[in-house]
């Protein structure tokens, strides 16, 4: 593929990671995707920042989403931790 040929993105290559965090029964699933083709990094639009067991988040540069899960029927237990936050001036990546 030369510079003028745009990749289609048509292969792409995902990354699992599954993260237990001690002294809580809540578990994440780490993504990464990228591109068979052309290598780029895929990214993971419109989540917010941080690491949470209440919703879906990602890492500062997008490039990364956790997704936290518990078993069927389970409620949250044990320490729970987390955080949230935004970037500013970052728009391309809403």
């Amino acid at each position: 593929m030369n510079a003028s040929t745009q990749c289609p993105h048509s292969d792409l290559h995902f990354d699992l990671n599954h993260v237990g965090l001690a002294d809580t029964n809540v578990h994440y699933l780490e993504i990464k995707a990228r591109c068979k083709i052309c290598e780029k990094p895929m990214v993971f639009r419109g989540l917010p920042l941080g690491l949470t067991p209440y919703h879906p988040t990602g890492e500062v540069g997008g490039f990364e989403a956790r997704l936290p899960f518990l078993a069927e029927g389970e409620e949250l237990s044990g320490n729970i931790v987390g955080f949230t936050g935004k970037l500013v001036g970052i728009e391309t990546r809403k």
